[in-house]
């Protein structure tokens, strides 16, 4: 057997690399010095400490701003795998764990010979275990949740280091949040950005977030005024399966961190937040007492604009607090302008009643902090989650106050139009979509000129495109009326600001631009007539559901029942939907692009239709009509103005190209069968060569809803049918007749 301990007189030297995010590394050095650890060198996102074993402990235990304690076990430069497998074999692995220890390996980094990290990770492990079969012939087993021995090999061109997790788990997780519960900020981040703001240095009185989601700034502040270790409620250390590891040091660290802790009933710090959403506040309340800080942390569901805090005094010099918050900051440049009037509030709700306090705010974008209408005195880069974000300061001081932004935050005249606007189309359009079971509906549509938006709402969310301006119009002016309109949304319409999604583009005359504009995955489920599908609102220009073409969806739902549907262009397939939903015997959607018949399946399998009858074809609508030899009960055809799609055979133009395409469609229709062909180009015109041939019925005006009365141009739509028998055999004797003559 292998000699598993080493017998020393001395006190073992340990020489560690403490992680932190990027950074961080200040604060994380200095708190390490306030447990006496002072043997330490900065790095880039680390601190190098040379301790003892207690040292590595108290950096574990009392560390808020670390992500990993790692041991580095040896260092090594190699040319290719076989010189890391050797390398790592000759470890001495008896002095750090026991052979039937289970095992994890995170790689991280390659090389020319280690081309992926799996394959790194494998070749380390297979020489850990090829070195205990030979000397004990027992092995370790692999557990990649939480292994005795979590092993850490970081590969840099030829430079390889292998170390020991001794944290086993990201330091971030205290064991206070639910899995999977919302966490836009990590909780040694949230702790990072706390020291900076100068919470435990200066003399604040309260702690104020008045976005908390999920309650992070709140919790890490009080885990830091009570003296509460935020490793004390940690299950799981990399080191328990170390061989070197002392229970009873540990343990006795860990009992003199209770003791530490502050008696509540002397403590007066108060700790307060709001939040609109309620899916933050239950998961912020859940967290708070899973950290055993009920009573401590207080959070309401409010917006914060709305809310009595309740804790400044004003006549007294213990008023000053600490307003700390992580706002959204906007994916894009039109999430951005739907913010700033959130950021304009922010700052004007701290000025008045918080005089002498702080603001700190992390965000990633400068134009949002702009909008506070206080000057920083620091503002410090930081990466939160891989994204660039700057931690701002704002002491609340009359002689930091922005005038020029006050002024400019002001609800305009124009702002006020606009919200009086929607509330006059709330009250009329919100009780017929209620009384219709609608949940998405237009709201507004350049009722005011000037104001040149559609706003179309999807439940508690705004969609607003903004429609090009002329070129006469100043583009200053243009932008001003626009953050007019995003001002006045959340106030018209009782929605979050971060609910407001706001996309530029130029007035279309079809929807021929699905363009892919962001990778956010912003999907949500609405309802519709009793068919649920899956709208995006903020990664493409349109959102998956075409709310002008509700009454025609209606109308394919009443005539579907026991036919064969045909959805040609179909996009998301909604009308599939609801020919499923109307009794189809079966539906066929036909469409070239990937990424929406991928779209159609998955709103196809929400509303529980049997993939064998309801089918989806990825084709060329055009090419699929010349190939296709089946018949259809009922076809609905909704073709873009225009594409010039790779993925066609020839360039769509609707006007020049319909007749062909509907004589194509109708060869696929049943005799007693009905088309219903709709299109978005305003100036299209019905040749006269389809009315001839086909029984025709203009359904436009019955085929808009309430909402779009304003804008009885956005689409056209026909029922073509099959003309009977005898009137085709009369025309033809006709045409022959007039031949002969």
């Amino acid at each position: 057997m292998i000699d598993t301990m080493t017998q020393t007189t001395q006190i073992p030297s340990y020489a560690v690399e403490i992680t932190c995010p990027l950074g961080f590394e200040v604060q994380l050095e200095q708190e390490l010095h306030q447990q006496g650890l002072t043997e330490t060198k900065l790095g880039e996102g680390q601190v190098k400490l040379t301790t003892d074993l207690e040292g590595i402990y108290l950096a574990c235990l009392w560390s808020r701003v670390a992500t990993r304690v790692m041991l580095p076990l040896a260092e090594f430069t190699i040319n290719d795998a076989e010189e890391l497998y050797d390398a790592v074999k000759k470890v001495n692995w008896a002095n750090h764990m026991l052979p039937t220890a289970s095992l994890a390996i995170d790689c991280h980094g390659t090389n020319h010979s280690i081309r992926n990290t799996q394959f790194g990770a494998v070749k380390t492990k297979d020489a850990i275990v090829d070195y205990f079969m030979e000397q004990v012939g027992q092995r370790p087993t692999i557990d990649k949740q939480q292994p005795d021995i979590r092993l850490s090999v970081r590969i840099k061109r030829e430079k390889v280091t292998v170390s020991l997790d001794l944290s086993g788990d990201s330091l971030h997780r205290r064991g206070y949040r639910q899995q999977g519960a919302m966490a836009p900020l990590k909780e040694n981040l949230a702790a990072g950005l706390l020291m900076r703001a100068g919470w435990g240095r200066e003399d604040f009185h309260y702690l104020l977030d008045p976005m908390c989601g999920s309650g992070t700034l709140l919790i890490e502040a009080a885990l830091m005024s009570l003296n509460i270790a935020p490793g004390l409620h940690r299950t799981y250390w990399g080191f328990k399966g170390w061989l070197q590891h002392e229970h009873s040091l540990w343990q006795q660290l860990k009992d003199f961190a209770k003791n530490a802790q502050q008696d509540r009933k002397q403590f007066s710090v108060e700790f307060i937040g709001t939040d609109r959403e309620k899916k933050a506040i239950a998961a912020a309340r859940e967290n708070i007492k899973r950290a055993g800080l009920n009573g401590v942390v207080n959070v309401n569901l409010s917006a914060f604009q709305e809310f009595d805090f309740n804790v400044t005094q004003d006549d007294q010099a213990d008023g000053k607090g600490l307003i700390i918050t992580n706002p959204p900051y906007g994916e894009r440049i039109g999430d951005e302008a739907a913010l700033a009037p959130l950021y304009r509030d922010l700052g004007e709700w701290a000025i008045k009643p918080y005089a002498q306090s702080v603001l700190f705010m992390l965000t990633s974008s400068e134009s949002l902090a702009k909008q506070i209408p206080l000057r920083p005195d620091k503002n410090t880069r930081v990466l939160n989650g891989g994204l660039e974000c700057r931690a701002y300061r704002f002491p609340i001081e009359e002689k930091l106050i922005k005038k020029d932004v006050l002024e400019a935050g002001n609800t305009s005249a124009g702002a006020e139009m606009v919200i009086n606007r929607l509330k006059k189309n709330r009250k009329k359009l919100g009780k017929w979509a209620q009384q219709n079971k609608i949940e998405c509906y237009r709201i507004y549509d350049a009722d005011m000129p000037e104001y040149a938006v559609a706003i179309d709402l999807y439940r508690d969310w705004a969609h607003v495109q903004e429609y090009q301006a002329p070129k006469s119009v100043d583009p200053i002016k243009a932008r001003q009326r626009l953050l007019d309109v995003v001002a006045a949304i959340p106030k018209a319409l009782d929605i979050s600001e971060s609910h407001v999604v706001l996309k530029y583009r130029q007035r279309q005359s079809g929807r021929d631009q699905y363009e892919k504009l962001d990778q956010s995955q912003h999907e949500m489920i609405v309802t519709e007539y009793d068919c649920d599908f899956i709208v995006n609102l903020k990664d493409y220009l349109d959102t998956g559901l075409f709310l002008d073409h509700r009454p025609v969806r209606k109308l394919i739902q009443s005539k579907a029942n026991g036919k064969r549907f045909l959805n040609l262009f179909s996009y998301t397939a909604s009308g599939s939907v609801h020919a499923g939903q109307g009794g189809a015997k079966s539906t066929l959607s036909v469409d070239m692009s990937n990424t929406y018949t991928d779209w159609a399946r998955r709103n196809i399998e929400l509303n529980e239709f049997s993939d064998r009858d309801h089918k989806v074809v990825r084709a060329d609508c055009f090419e699929w009509l010349r190939q296709n030899e089946e018949k259809f009960d009922l076809i609905f055809m909704d073709p873009p103005t225009f594409s010039n799609s790779k993925k066609m055979s020839d360039v769509l133009d609707i006007q020049r190209d319909h007749v062909e395409l509907v004589t194509l469609a109708m060869k696929s229709l049943e005799q007693d069968g009905e088309l219903i062909f709709s299109n978005n180009y305003r100036r299209f015109v019905l040749d006269e060569r389809i009315s001839e041939q086909y029984e025709v019925e203009n359904i436009t005006k019955q085929s808009l809803d309430l909402d779009f009365e304003r804008n009885q141009k956005i689409h056209q739509c026909w029922i073509i049918r099959h003309k009977n028998e005898a009137e085709l055999a009369a025309k033809s004797n006709m045409d022959l007749f007039a031949t002969t003559d």
